[in-house]
């Protein structure tokens, strides 16, 4: 009777096990389901074990060139191992961005292409340079469509995905009219909705969603970040010298009388990066010459939303220091009636990296979070 039992429980158990190996194999959504939960080991260097490279072949990776608006710009391509055509991809990593030889960068791009995807990440001065200008839309619009045409490349199955600033000119990139019909999706990942909120956000040490304001300390790099574009926009070479001195590296000291005999956008800029609360920074801000709010229009996706064709997946952690998780917030808000998107907030990241510490419970929750935002974007890449 216990043998009978046994061999009924064995029979049915490899039933059981043959049914999910065969849903793994055959449905769409199994494969889909393998390889994201191949590829999430391979990003989150925290587990034990990462399994992906001992199943799935080695890409290929080489440097490309392509005429952009400064001329020959130069980005990595990593290929699936074989031949055949492929889904693409295109990553932007935004402001001072890890190099090409990164271990995260590598190991994120190898991921995606052994996942099945043509990744193409490229390379630019402003970022590294920490300048953000609404020419990186140009140019990422003219590697999509580089992509597009790489002869491994599945024109149909085509997307993009970015990283903090990076994150907010992708999805600009994406409303432009040349490939908005081409981009699939976006993978918006701790982003800005609204250049103007960010500043403001950015300059008071605070984050407001919906009416609601609390305390914000954001990170040394977004502080010099706003506070170099904003001093640059100014027309006046001595005054952005001066106001460079004061802010950037703060070995000049100015007094009122000298001060109010600045130029208007001097006097506000100077107003604005002294330590203001919200509501002044807000006001501030629209303020500012129509040049600079022009320029803070034109890196910003709230300007173009309404252009924007592809789903759009939005990851940002609540408690990100670069960018606040409101900004992604807005974004899921203004997509919410087309109701193609999907907005998940996160407590594992510090900014982009899987690295902050959380209890193993939460980290469960999380790891899952993780694992059902990672196969919406596989099956688009499927």
């Amino acid at each position: 009777m216990v043998r009978r039992v046994g061999k009924r429980l064995a029979i049915g158990f490899g039933v059981v096990v043959a049914i999910v190996v065969l849903w793994f194999a055959v449905t769409p959504e199994g494969r889909v389901a393998w390889r994201t939960a191949l590829f999430i080991p391979q990003v989150v260097g925290s587990l034990p074990v990462n399994p992906q490279p001992w199943v799935m072949g080695t890409p290929t990776r080489e440097e490309v060139f392509h005429e952009i608006s400064t001329g020959r710009g130069s980005a990595d391509l990593y290929a699936p191992a074989g031949d055949g055509v492929h889904s693409g991809v295109l990553l932007f990593l935004g402001v001072n961005p890890a190099g090409r030889n990164d271990p995260r960068v590598v190991g994120l791009a190898e991921g995606l292409a052994r996942s099945g995807a043509v990744v193409l990440i490229p390379w630019s001065e402003g970022m590294t340079s920490q300048r953000v200008t609404a020419q990186e839309v140009d140019d990422l619009v003219r590697w999509f469509e580089f992509l597009l045409e790489h002869e491994r490349v599945d024109p149909e199955r085509a997307g993009v995905g970015g990283f903090c600033v990076g994150a907010s000119l992708v999805a600009v990139a994406a409303s432009d009219e040349r490939i908005q019909n081409d981009v699939q999706f976006v993978n918006f990942f701790a982003g800005y909705y609204d250049a103007r909120d960010l500043v403001a956000a950015v300059l008071s040490n605070s984050r407001y969603y919906k009416g609601g304001v609390e305390p914000w300390t954001p990170d040394p790099l977004s502080k010099r970040v706003v506070t170099t574009q904003l001093i640059e926009e100014m027309e006046n070479p001595a005054e952005i010298a001066l106001l460079k001195g004061m802010f950037v590296s703060k070995d000049t000291f100015v007094d009122k009388a000298e001060l109010s005999r600045l130029s208007q956008e001097a006097q506000i800029t100077s107003r604005l990066l002294s330590g203001v609360d919200t509501e002044e920074a807000r006001q501030l801000v629209e303020r500012l010459p129509a040049s600079t709010l022009e320029s803070l229009a034109a890196i910003s996706p709230s300007s173009s939303v309404d252009e924007l064709q592809a789903r759009v997946l939005i990851m940002h952690d609540r408690e990100d220091r670069l960018v606040p998780a409101a900004e992604s917030r807005r974004l899921a808000d203004a997509l919410e009636e087309r109701g193609n998107a999907r907005h998940t907030e996160f407590s594992l990241f510090q900014h982009l990296d899987p690295t902050k510490p959380v209890g193993p419970a939460e980290y469960l929750r999380e790891l899952f979070k993780l694992y059902r935002h990672m196969y919406m974007v596989m099956d688009e890449l499927r």
